[in-house]
């Protein structure tokens, strides 16, 4: 199942405590650490303990049905198995979700493909958290049989501080890479 680094967890859970959606969408489930974090988070935090208690919506999109597994279902409300990038651009409509996630999920696509699906993303949610690997230090083929795992893009803190920036840290992961997470706020955007 698809992970990724630690070190921006608890900046990204602050993100989530201070934007307070009350609806997520998580691009590329893997292992379920945002529906977990979010549930955790959004609703446990709120008082709202038990199950029946919750309110927050949170579904995912998940492309390798293999990720899936059956405690996926206690955390989110839905998974779609489907592309990312098909899924956002023809079944999401805007205002659907208050916060879509990318969690190390850009990477994954060409830029032609990568480009649009981020806009896309800011163009139909409030926000958009996206952790993302930054520059070329980050090779990835395909992993555990998932070819969707390869890395099929690079990116500079120069290239996403175009988009409406509400928030945003850098790291670097347990060998020294750079790595960032972005907040993006869509009522950011400039004319």
């Amino acid at each position: 199942m698809g992970t990724s680094n630690w070190q921006n967890i608890s900046f990204c859970v602050e993100l989530l405590r201070q934007t307070a959606p009350k609806s997520v969408l998580d691009v590329g489930v893997g292992f379920g650490r945002w529906g977990v974090l979010c549930r955790e988070f959004l609703d446990v935090w709120e008082g709202r303990v038990f199950r029946e208690q919750w309110t927050t919506r949170i579904e995912g999109i998940e492309v390798f049905p293999k990720n899936i597994d059956a405690y996926h279902a206690y955390f989110y409300n839905q998974i779609h198995i489907a592309e990312a990038a098909a899924f956002i651009h023809t079944a999401v409509q805007p205002g659907q979700f208050d916060m879509i996630i990318l969690g190390d999920v850009l990477e994954h696509f060409t830029k032609e493909a990568a480009v649009p699906l981020l806009q896309a993303c800011i163009g139909k949610s409030r926000y958009v958290m996206l952790n993302v690997p930054i520059g070329t230090n980050w090779p990835q083929g395909t992993t555990y049989g998932n070819a969707y795992e390869t890395h099929r893009s690079t990116w500079t803190r120069e290239e996403l501080d175009q988009y409406p920036v509400a928030a945003k840290q850098h790291f670097k992961d347990y060998i020294q890479r750079d790595f960032s997470t972005y907040l993006f706020a869509a009522s950011m955007k400039t004319g």
